[in-house]
Parts: structure tokens; C-alpha cells; sequence
């Protein structure tokens, strides 16, 4: 008997022991996470609403999901949404997060929201609406950002934004939000930049031209002086 009970209790162990090491045990705060929620990673309620309700992606409030299917979705989320790194939003955040909005009451319905653009708005438009980009940026994207720092949206610049941003920016993967959908949303971006602030090519600086009619002059002048000389002789 003791044999026994000796063996279910090593059981017992072992099994304490796998749960800890295969789940994401947290002491979840619900009010941290409605901190983080509401006042430092405002990102997601920006995509899903300020309550959770749902706005351009689907409603979390009442989530029945628990925090490792949480974390699992925000580093490998299915579908559109972008992926957040570690050092953007750690483990441990989002499980309070989800402590906190699990707690909220479920919505009865939703639908996303209409950005109001026509059917034959440019193409790297619309594409900012259906990846969502619009949820952060609006519907004329992230061109403040270009002309503030002086640069041209390039398609090159776009790709390299969307697979390895900066900030707080989340990732868009190739799957995602392909090359060629990329350079669609560039070339919507640079539509809107100031001509000013454009790359000039085949014009002359406006100093060069009078340098170039002084030399032209000075030219004329001596080319009738040397007539006259050669007539003289």
C-alpha cells in the first residue's frame, strides 16, 4: 500500500510539474491591464474598439479566449491582423489585458466600421482600408509621417516599414500585405505629397541660368569683335 501511495504521489509531481512548465501561468491584474488597454497600448482599441466592442477588426469584450491563446494571436495572429514583438508589448501585458477585457460584457452584434471611400477610390487606398491601416493612419495613410521627415514614400520604403518597423508600429508579414500591394499603397501615398517636396529631375538651378547668359553674352561680344578685327585686315 505504502508502495502505492508512494507512486501516485511522484504522479501527482510530475504532472504539477508539466502544467507549470507547459502553461503561461500569470497573476493576471485586470487593472493594470485596463491601464495598458486604455492609456499605453492604444493600438488594439483602435482595431477593436475602445471597449472592446469591435471597430475596423472583431469584438474581444467577453472573450472567452484564455491568455495563451491571447499571446499566441498577438506574436502568430491569423488572418490580417500584424503581429507585436516581445519588446513591444511583453507576455505578461497582454495577459492582464485579456484578464480585463474578458471581463467586459459581450456585445450583442457588430459590424465594422465604413470608411465611406467610393468604389473607384486608387487602389492603394482601398488597400489601406481592407489591411487596416486606416484603423491608426486614416484614410490618407501614413503621409504626414513622409513629408514631416522630408522623404519620399518609396515602395522599397513601404516593404521595409511594413516587415520591420519602427516604433511601435506591428509587423505586416508578405502574406499579409504582398510587395505588389505595397508599391499600390506607395504609389497612393506619393499622389498626396507636396510637389515641392518631390524629387526634382531634368530641371537646371535657377544661379546656373544667369551664369549661363552672362557666358552666352560674353561670347556674342567677342565673336563680333573678333569680325571686326578679321574685316579690318
Amino acid at each position: 500500500m505504502r508502495i502505492v501511495l508512494k507512486w501516485m504521489m511522484v504522479w501527482v509531481t510530475v504532472v504539477s510539474l508539466l502544467s507549470l512548465l507547459t502553461g503561461t501561468a500569470f497573476a493576471q491584474d485586470p487593472a493594470n491591464g485596463q491601464v495598458l488597454w486604455e492609456e499605453q497600448i492604444r493600438q488594439c482599441q483602435r482595431c477593436h474598439g475602445a471597449s472592446g466592442e469591435g471597430a475596423w477588426a472583431g469584438p474581444l469584450a467577453g472573450s472567452e479566449k484564455d491568455a495563451e491563446a491571447w499571446i499566441s494571436q498577438v506574436r502568430t495572429p491569423r488572418n490580417r491582423m500584424p503581429s507585436f514583438s516581445p519588446e513591444q508589448v511583453s507576455d505578461e501585458a497582454i495577459a492582464d489585458i485579456q484578464a480585463y477585457i474578458a471581463s467586459l460584457p459581450k456585445p450583442g452584434g457588430f459590424t465594422p466600421q465604413d470608411a465611406g471611400l467610393p468604389a473607384d477610390a486608387p487602389a492603394g487606398q482601398l488597400l489601406l482600408v481592407e489591411k487596416r491601416c486606416v484603423a491608426c493612419h486614416g484614410i490618407t495613410g501614413p503621409i504626414d509621417g513622409f513629408i514631416d521627415r522630408g522623404e519620399t514614400p518609396t515602395t522599397e520604403r513601404v516593404i521595409a516599414q511594413l516587415r520591420t518597423p519602427f516604433k511601435n508600429m506591428p509587423s505586416f508579414s508578405e502574406a499579409q500585405v504582398s510587395d505588389a500591394e505595397a508599391r499600390q499603397i506607395s504609389e497612393f501615398l506619393v499622389s498626396q505629397m507636396p510637389p515641392e517636396s518631390l524629387p526634382q529631375s531634368g530641371g537646371i538651378d535657377s544661379n546656373w541660368v544667369v551664369i549661363l547668359l552672362f557666358a552666352g553674352s560674353g561670347l556674342v561680344v567677342l565673336g563680333a569683335t573678333f569680325r571686326r578685327l578679321m574685316v579690318k585686315r
